[in-house]
């Protein structure tokens, strides 16, 4: 019983480990240096300056506060994080409201996001933010016309807390992330190193382990989405520790023959 405890507290030291070294790593916020911040050198110097007169028109009518920051890369920070940090670094919105937006860009990345403050949910939706991204910014963004994008986004989202109607392209019949071929091969190809994981005693366990997490995050991510994604890689990262220390017992019990089966975006 002594040995299990141990084994247990060695694993969930690890996991702190883990989580410390993510929150070390995470990216930096930029100073804050406007409404409009193009970091990675996306927009012209005309339309910043364009922009930003109707960021802060929407903001004298409204008192609602829109930033566009713009970012070259995210280093490996989910930009679900980085865009909370930057919305409370920056305190965009009135503190008593909630009511700011960032529509964040990230070039290398190939990712967007919209992060809404509570104050606004109830007249820009997530399901919004994500159409906006999905119909209005990402195609133009393929043809490289990154302006019209931003520009789009900025009308539809100043719209929206005007409280004027969206008119938003219909949106596709066939949802993103639900091709079947793409999960059977997730099925196929990730269960069986999982288990090898689970199974394997000594060191070979623990390395599959820290192997397997970043794909377990990216193929979820991929196939359902990145909230689906960092779900599954945090499901992984805190329950296998306590499943490697029932698996052996639990294949014992059974028998050798028993086996079991088990928006943001991007542009």
């Amino acid at each position: 019983m002594a040995i299990g405890s141990g084994r247990l507290l060695r694993s969930w030291a690890l996991v702190a480990v883990l989580l410390v070294a993510t929150a070390v790593a995470a990216l930096e916020v930029p100073y804050l240096s406007g409404r409009v911040d193009d970091r990675a050198g996306m927009l012209g110097a005309g339309f910043e300056s364009q922009l930003d007169g109707k960021l802060r028109q929407l903001e004298e009518e409204t008192g609602a506060q829109v930033a566009v920051l713009t970012i070259p890369s995210l280093d490996g920070d989910p930009i679900e994080d980085f865009s909370i940090r930057v919305v409370e670094t920056w305190r965009l919105g009135r503190a008593d409201v909630d009511d700011g937006v960032l529509i964040l860009i990230v070039r290398d990345d190939r990712r967007m996001r919209i992060e809404v403050g509570y104050g606004l949910e109830g007249a820009l939706t997530d399901a919004q933010a994500g159409r906006i991204i999905d119909a209005l910014m990402a195609p133009r963004f393929r043809s490289g016309d990154f302006e019209g994008g931003v520009d789009a986004a900025v009308e539809a989202v100043s719209s929206a807390i005007r409280g004027e109607a969206l008119v938003l392209p219909e949106e596709p019949a066939r949802g993103r992330g639900m091709n079947p071929g793409s999960l059977i091969f997730f099925l196929i190809f990730g269960l069986p190193f999982i288990n090898a994981a689970l199974s394997s005693r000594g060191a070979a366990g623990w390395i599959l382990y820290l192997f397997l997490t970043p794909f377990l995050f990216v193929f979820p991510a991929a196939i359902f989405g990145a909230k689906v994604g960092a779900v599954v890689a945090g499901a992984w990262l805190v329950g296998f520790p306590l499943l490697r220390l029932m698996w052996p017992k639990t294949a014992a019990t059974k028998g050798a023959g028993s086996r079991r089966g088990t928006f943001w975006g991007p542009f």
